[in-house]
Order: structure tokens, then C-alpha cells, then sequence
């Protein structure tokens, strides 16, 4: 008797089989619809899947899609991107729906974000960032007090003596230009294994953290999300299997700062490493881990690439240097942090260089103002860059002003949000200002900063500057 394909591999797979195809052809049909209904959805960008995939992973294309967005003469529309079932990514740079996405309650992080738990070993257990609901709350509300204003207080203290540090190393004892990315990546993760952890990262181990990071952030965020089947068979491709094998090392890492931690005698209470230890939102060992890893990375190269971008838009603006310095001057060190230009320049910097971006999975039907209908459990990234620059809010967008900040609109208030919205913002953005607004004042109140070296944009989970070399001169 004759057997058919789906009968011999038995009924359950069977079934498993027909309604993954059901779906498929399902997900290929409505996308279909919707590609071809241009009155009622945001346009496509041109180049299909795989021309956006070569623009994405092309080197220095960190903000391609506000080069699209330019393109279309749209600050919100759609690309195609190659995922299984098919979907396109809408890409939402217009104030209205942006936050609107950002703040409602039902819309959530979409599973691409598991894809990050690969950075930090093979057990991909959930964290903070990963995650939604209540699990996320939990974890959230765990660590909290570690970003309490007294624990601020103590973690800045450490930055500025790590930048005093560093000042006297590299600045005032040397002559030559330095790489700002590199320099400050070294101050800010100094200052927070020391604070937040209570473990001093020696030289060797923060090259290593800083290679094996930049092989697992561009596998596990740059390409493995994107390029069909990677993931499966990884294991072919010798690229992936360097990145899994970084990631262990980073996962051994944090194990180590942990083991270091629960040896010591004293330790301060409220810290980082002590709530994630204590705390039944980690229950695990891998979850403890995972959660100090996803810290770690978080914690520093935000903080830092946006303290590089500042340091190198000043660079280019020795007008912009003489001002925020003259205004420093007229001011305590205790005091800097009040500094009106200090916090135009950040702001006017974060704004023309945004290191981050939201993707989220919208939990309602959002209109744009052309009348567009973002779809309810659509994909969608929040991006920074193409709002921050939207011609339509911003005079001259690309430029950089920072005396644009000295009588803003609502509309440019609103639209500045780089540590993003909603339930799910950045839980340690308060820390993150002070250290950036702590270590800019203290480097351009000494020091008249000229570019030496431009390099490229590159971007992983961040966008950051690299190969740029900036000139440092006593004044």
C-alpha cells in the first residue's frame, strides 16, 4: 500500500507540519494584502529584504534608516525584513504615534529581544531587559533602590575620580591624540565594576570583556535576528561559533565577580550585585548571572558613546567649547551639574547622536498623521535618530545647537527622549546623566578638545563612533 509523505512521519508531526504551512500561507497572503494597499498602511522602503539586509549590516551604516526616512520624505514606513512567518518592521520616527506605541500599556518587547540572551551564555536566561509583564516588573522593582540618589551620589564620586585618573595619565602626562570611544569605555566601566559590583576589573580583563563583547553583540544583535536559520545552523558558521564561544567567556566572567563578591567579608548594602544576589527575582544562578551581564553591558556603553559623541561634536565647535567652559568657570565643581549650557550641550549631542533605539510590538491601532494605520501587534522601532532629526520639529535637524535648547517648543521637549518611554524606560538614566554631565564639564573646563581623526559610525546594540581621535590642549 502506497504510504503519503505526511502519514510517514506520523500524525502528530503531521499535524505540527500543516499548521506551520497554514500559518505561513496565512502570514504570506496578509502581508501581501498589505503591501499592496498603499492608502491605508505606511509606505515600503525601497530594496526589498535583502537590499535593507546588505544596508544593515553594511560597516557605518548606523543610521540608515534615517537616510531612508529622508528618502521617502516619511518619518514613518515600513521594511521588509526576512523573518519566518514574513513581516515587515514599521519604522516610527513621527512624535504622535512614537509615543503613543512607547506609553500604551498593552504594547510590549517582541521576541526578538530573546535573541540578546545568547550574549550572555548558552543558558539564555530571562533578564530585565529581555522580558515583559510581570516578570519584568519584578526584576525591575528588585533592583531599584540600587539607583536610589545616595547610591548616585557614591557611583559619580567613583567616575570622577576615575576621570581624574585618566586626566592625569593620558592627558596631562602625554602628549597625542587618544581614541574618545575607547578612553571613556575605560572610565565608565572602571568606575561601575568598582561601584556596582565592588570587583576591580583589571586591564587585561576589560580588553577582554571589550573584544568578546563586540563578537557576541554583533552575532546575537546584529545578525543573528535577522538572517533566516542562523541561529539552527550556527554551529556551520565559524563567525557564530567564535561568538558562542565569547559569550561563555563573558558568562565566566560575571561568574567570577560573583564568586569575588561572596567572598568578601564587608560589602555595601543596596548595591547592584547585592540586590541581584539576595533577591527572589533571581532564583537562579543562571538568572543572577545573566541579569549582572546584561548590567554590565547596559551600564557602560550607552553611558560612554554618549559621553564620546558630546566630547567629539565640542571637537568641532570650538565656539561651543569657549561657551560651555566660560559658563563651568562661573560655577563650583560642586556645582557643574546646574550648568544650563552643560545640560543644552548633552541634550543638543544626545539629540543629534542618539546611541540607542525601542522596538516594541504595538498593542493597539495607531494612526499617523497621514492618516496611516499602524496595525495592532505590528513590529515597530522606535527610532531615535529619525524623530530626533524630524525636520518638522527641528530647524536645520542635522546640524549641531545646542542654543536650540535656550526656548524649545513642546513638541522638541517631547520629542527628545533618549532613554525612551513608557513602563519599560531606562531604569538607570539617572545615573547615566550625572556621569555624563560629571566627566564633559571636567575634561572641557581643563581642556580644548580639536579632532585629529574622524572615524566611522558603527552600531550593534548601540550606536557609537570608532576610530575617533580626538587632540587634548591644557588651557
Amino acid at each position: 500500500m502506497e504510504v503519503s509523505a505526511l502519514s510517514s512521519i506520523g500524525a502528530p508531526a503531521s499535524i505540527a507540519l500543516l499548521l506551520a504551512l497554514i500559518a505561513v500561507g496565512y502570514a504570506i497572503l496578509s502581508h501581501t494584502l498589505r503591501r499592496n494597499d498603499s492608502r491605508k498602511y505606511p509606505p515600503f522602503a525601497p530594496g526589498g529584504v535583502w537590499g535593507n539586509l546588505r544596508r544593515r549590516l553594511a560597516s557605518g551604516a548606523a543610521f540608515w534608516m534615517l537616510d531612508l526616512a529622508n528618502e521617502l520624505e516619511t518619518r514613518v514606513f515600513q521594511i521588509e525584513v526576512p523573518f519566518l512567518p514574513p513581516k515587515s518592521l514599521v519604522v516610527v520616527g513621527e512624535l504622535a504615534p512614537f509615543r503613543a506605541i512607547l506609553t500604551d500599556p498593552l504594547s510590549k518587547k517582541p521576541r526578538l529581544y530573546t535573541h540578546f540572551r545568547s550574549i550572555f551564555g548558552g543558558n539564555r536566561a530571562p533578564t530585565m531587559f529581555t522580558m515583559n509583564g510581570s516578570g519584568h516588573h519584578e526584576k525591575r522593582k528588585a533592583v531599584a533602590p540600587a539607583f536610589s540618589s545616595n547610591h548616585i551620589k557614591r557611583m559619580n564620586k567613583v567616575a570622577l575620580d576615575k576621570t581624574e585618573e585618566w586626566i592625569k595619565n593620558t592627558l596631562t602626562n602625554t602628549t597625542g591624540s587618544f581614541d574618545v570611544s575607547k578612553e571613556m569605555i575605560g572610565i565608565v566601566v572602571s568606575a561601575l565594576s568598582e561601584t556596582a559590583f565592588e570587583y576591580d576589573m583589571t586591564d587585561e580583563e576589560k580588553q577582554i570583556f571589550g573584544d568578546d563583547l563586540k563578537l557576541t553583540l554583533r552575532e546575537f544583535t546584529r545578525k543573528g535576528p535577522v538572517i533566516p536559520l542562523r541561529r539552527q545552523f550556527g554551529f556551520l558558521v565559524p563567525e557564530r561559533r567564535r561568538a558562542v564561544a565569547a559569550a561563555q567567556n563573558l558568562n565566566d566572567l560575571a561568574r567570577k565577580i560573583l564568586n569575588a563578591y561572596r567572598n568578601k567579608t564587608t560589602t555595601v548594602k543596596g548595591t547592584i550585585i547585592q540586590l541581584i544576589e539576595d533577591s527572589d527575582a533571581f532564583p537562579t544562578e543562571d538568572e543572577k548571572l545573566a541579569q549582572l551581564l546584561e548590567f554590565l553591558v547596559a551600564g557602560h556603553d550607552t553611558t560612554a558613546y554618549s559621553i564620546a559623541f558630546t566630547l567629539i561634536e565640542l571637537a568641532k565647535r570650538p565656539d561651543e567649547q569657549t561657551k560651555l567652559r566660560e559658563s563651568l568657570s562661573r560655577l563650583s565643581p560642586e556645582n557643574w551639574s546646574s550648568c544650563e549650557q552643560l545640560k543644552r550641550v548633552v541634550k543638543e549631542s544626545m539629540r543629534l547622536k542618539p546611541v540607542g533605539r525601542s522596538v516594541r510590538e504595538s498593542g493597539s491601532d495607531v494612526m499617523t498623521s497621514k492618516k496611516e494605520v499602524i496595525p495592532k501587534g505590528s513590529f515597530c522601532q522606535l527610532n531615535f535618530a529619525v524623530l530626533f532629526r524630524n525636520p518638522d520639529i527641528f530647524d536645520d535637524p542635522d546640524s549641531f545647537e545646542p542654543s536650540r535648547w535656550e526656548n524649545p517648543t513642546k513638541e522638541m521637549m517631547d520629542a527628545v527622549t533618549p532613554f525612551s518611554l513608557g513602563k519599560q524606560n531606562c531604569v538607570g538614566q539617572s545615573l547615566a546623566k550625572v556621569e555624563m554631565f560629571g566627566i564633559i564639564a571636567r575634561i572641557c573646563s581643563e581642556f580644548e578638545l580639536t579632532l585629529e581623526c574622524e572615524g566611522i559610525l558603527d552600531f550593534s546594540l548601540t550606536v557609537k563612533p570608532v576610530g575617533t581621535r580626538l587632540i587634548a590642549r591644557k588651557v
